[in-house]
């Protein structure tokens, strides 16, 4: 049980530094306790990271994968099959520029009313 908590807790302290770097590589925004408890939600966040091809992200993920032992091949292979099929049946939808103007005037004016 003791050897579980530890496992946990540095899957979380490794998942908090993925989470910092690929916000500020990519934008993208994780959930770094739920990567440290779901082994399907980590895999999908290690496809994620490995598409920046970021040096560093390359090297967290390593250290994930050993912390939480997943292997290289077997189900990973399957999973990202599926998300790629899965990705390219999303549409991409770009904001306008009245969608652009509404988030920018809701933050402008937030003490203006009383």
């Amino acid at each position: 049980m003791l050897e579980n908590q530890l496992r946990n807790h540095d899957a979380f302290s490794v998942a908090t530094l993925i989470y910092a770097r690929l916000r500020r590589v990519s934008g993208r925004v994780i959930d770094a306790l739920f990567l440290a408890e779901n082994l399907d939600y980590a895999r999908h966040v290690i496809q994620l990271a490995e598409q920046t091809q970021d040096p560093e992200l390359s090297h967290l993920i390593q250290r994930l994968k050993m912390v939480l032992e997943i292997s290289e091949t077997g189900q990973g292979s399957e999973i990202e099959a599926t998300n790629l099929s899965q990705q390219n049946e999303l549409i991409s939808v770009e904001p306008d520029e009245d969608d652009i103007y509404r988030a920018q005037v809701s933050h402008r004016y937030i003490g203006a009313l009383r």
